[in-house]
């Protein structure tokens, strides 16, 4: 039984449809036929009841379905496991991360741990900091860095409590903060716990307008444009503040008003730790 035989199988047992999954596997739609084929006379059992060019996964199809996930997963772990420890890896961390602090910090935080740990491989999952605590909870990564704590019973460590910057256009950096309040439109992110606090302090003025959007590259790249103002935690906006892109204010009537940054992991472990402790470096390092 070849393994591509099964991974033929897999997709056409969720399609129930030959000439899709020979599109999605780059094989013609007579490769797909000889796969299921070869599968069928291995089993010594039909897998797909046929009527004329309609095919439907059978109550024995669906069963080996499952079967031949496992058996895929496995081989393609054992396949990775062998390939990291050909170029010199021991063992390996799995990082869920929030988009925001994936495009801010995260670089720094891999690349000094990749110089203290060489021998750990770093696989990243990019999700949205709702979704991380679930992930770190069910194992599907090892370590969460999220700013959002989560409902499930799992380690967690602030990392980091931010002050909020309002940012502005270059083009708009010679307007008072108060005026840009009123006048332009505070664009803010879909999961930004901190935003609540911060319409409490908007209410106390005449007017102000707001837009959500889902993603923090999106605010800052529409901040730049001149199509709003946004407040964004220090370290996500470091960057484009040290290439003079954005303008950047500090208000005292915001300055109660914290981004937190959450490391979440299930166990702790001597390469977990060590992942934390860089964490703590990088965020220190911000401060300053």
């Amino acid at each position: 039984m070849e393994s591509e035989w099964l991974r033929t199988f897999i997709v056409a047992a969720k399609t129930e449809n030959f000439r899709e999954t020979a599109e999605q596997r780059f094989i013609t739609q007579s490769t797909v036929t000889k796969h299921i084929q070869h599968l069928e006379k291995e089993l010594q059992t039909p897998l797909f009841d046929r009527q004329g060019k309609q095919v439907k996964l059978n109550h024995i199809g669906s069963y080996f379905f499952q079967q031949a996930e496992k058996i895929v997963a496995t081989l393609d772990e054992a396949l990775q496991n062998t390939t990291s420890f050909m170029n010199g890896y021991t063992s390996q961390l799995t990082i869920g991360v929030a988009p925001q602090i994936a495009n801010s910090t995260l670089p720094a935080i891999i690349h000094t741990f990749q110089q203290q740990k060489p021998s750990i491989q770093i696989a990243i999952e990019l999700l949205k900091s709702n979704e991380i605590g679930e992930a770190v909870h069910a194992g599907k990564v090892d370590i969460g860095l999220s700013k959002l704590t989560s409902t499930r019973d799992i380690h967690t460590v602030v990392l980091a409590e931010e002050p909020l910057q309002l940012i502005a256009p270059m083009s708009k950096r010679a307007t008072d903060a108060l005026t840009l309040l009123q006048q332009e439109t505070i664009l803010t992110h879909e999961y930004a716990p901190y935003w609540q606090e911060v319409q409490q302090v908007l209410q106390q003025l005449p007017s102000y307008k707001s837009m959500h959007i889902h993603q923090t590259e999106v605010i800052k790249n529409f901040v730049k444009q001149g199509l709003g103002i946004a407040f964004l935690p220090k370290s996500v906006i470091e960057t484009e503040y040290q290439q003079q892109l954005l303008h950047s204010y500090s208000l005292k009537e915001f300055s109660h008003i914290v981004s937190n940054t959450y490391f979440l992991t299930k166990y702790v472990s001597a390469d977990i730790e060590a992942f934390q402790q860089v964490c703590h470096t990088i965020y220190n390092d911000t401060k300053g």
